[in-house]
């Protein structure tokens, strides 16, 4: 991996968070001749202890607030990187109050009329509706007595932040208690709650390095795992065929092209009991079950390389069927209700290609659960 280094470019900066997806998406790019540097919150061990081991020309460490605004923006004026790519949605927000020279090089660049849609995502989900996307029957929460109309239409509800990620501000309320909880925790914050009907179906994941809006590199898989139950992150997810491929595709390229937006993005679906899929969340960024890519033919690592290089992503690319994917290490080492044996079945679907970023974050991620049990 040393000798990735001495690629001939672009420059490269990755923005916040330390994981294998992150480290994989390096990995990808430097393999290319890019030079990858990291800005990272992480304190994670293995980058400071282990350097050399990992692909990235040099790393930056700092926090996302204006204590760290200074050392990245030197960051950049040193580098002069052809693309900054923020890896979360923290990372993203904190472009938007940053210097043209770094805005103008951020992947995906969103412009201040769309920023609040991704600040709010109830008002994204209204647009959508707007633009012919079906999304989930949903009651605006603002006092009690919205929370008691709302529970008067049917149990059980998703009470929903509009800045939720992942499972932070959502909740499965399958009580009055449960409801009236959840909109005391969330609310008061900067953006709405809402409570959106419970689907039974299973849900859906569409990810694509987006260009323009259209999803030139596209995967779409359902969630065959999830935890938490029913509203968790995806543990193991299976490649989907037709029909379904082309009407998330669809759906995503919908929303997408209304954002005009160009780079990476996954959104969240879910099949109702009429077999429509309805749009439940956006999330701008590299997905968290993106090692199932290349197991199904996706060339989404090679359509963002040449994006940076040349503006062209390259010819069109979309997931092979059928590929089931446990997302690695999560699904052997994370909280689940699966057994030991289950869980060691997902020890096959490491990157082991490059088996030193496979292996410590393994050890990482194994010690982290282990720590958490004391």
């Amino acid at each position: 991996m040393i000798s990735r280094r001495t690629g001939s470019g672009p420059d490269i900066i990755l923005v916040d968070r330390m994981c294998l997806t992150t480290d994989y998406l390096a990995h990808q790019l430097a393999s290319r001749g890019a030079r990858v540097y990291l800005f990272t919150t992480s304190p994670k061990w293995p980058l400071s202890l282990l350097q050399a081991a990992y692909p990235y020309t040099s790393t930056v460490r700092g926090s996302l607030d204006d204590d760290s605004s200074e050392t990245f923006i030197n960051m950049v004026e040193r580098l002069n990187p052809a693309c900054i790519i923020p890896l979360t949605e923290p990372a993203l927000y904190w472009m938007w109050d940053k210097p043209a020279l770094i805005q103008e090089r951020c992947l995906p660049r969103v412009p201040p009329e769309i920023q609040p849609l991704l600040l709010d995502r109830a008002l994204l989900l209204e647009k959508a509706a707007a633009w012919g996307v079906s999304t989930p029957d949903a009651i605006p929460l603002s006092s009690h007595d919205d929370c008691h109309a709302a529970i008067a239409a049917g149990l059980p509800l998703i009470v929903k932040s509009g800045q939720s990620v992942a499972t932070a501000g959502v909740a499965l309320c399958r009580t009055s208690d449960e409801v009236i909880q959840a909109f005391d925790k969330f609310f008061g914050g900067t953006t709405s709650v809402s409570a959106q009907r419970y689907y039974v179906g299973l849900t859906y994941l569409a990810g694509a390095l987006f260009v323009h809006g259209e999803a030139v590199h596209f995967y779409a898989g359902k969630k065959t795992a999830v935890w938490p139950p029913l509203i968790g992150y995806s543990y193991e997810i299976e490649s989907v065929g037709e029909p379904h491929l082309s009407t998330l595709q669809q759906a995503a390229e919908a929303v997408c092209k209304n954002l005009e937006w160009t780079g990476l993005a996954s959104f969240d679906f879910v099949l109702d009991e009429t077999g429509q899929f309805r749009f439940v969340d956006f999330n701008p960024r590299l997905w968290g079950a993106a090692g199932a890519l290349m197991a199904a033919k996706v060339d989404l690592y090679e359509g963002i390389d040449g994006l940076i290089r040349s503006g062209h992503a390259g010819p069109p690319s979309r997931s092979v069927p059928g590929i089931s994917h446990r997302v690695f290490p999560k699904y052997t080492v994370g909280p689940t209700d699966m057994g030991w044996r289950r869980r060691l079945r997902g020890l096959h679907d490491g990157p082991w290609d490059i088996p030193f970023l496979a292996f410590s974050e393994f050890v990482y991620r194994a010690a982290i659960r282990m720590a958490s049990r004391f």
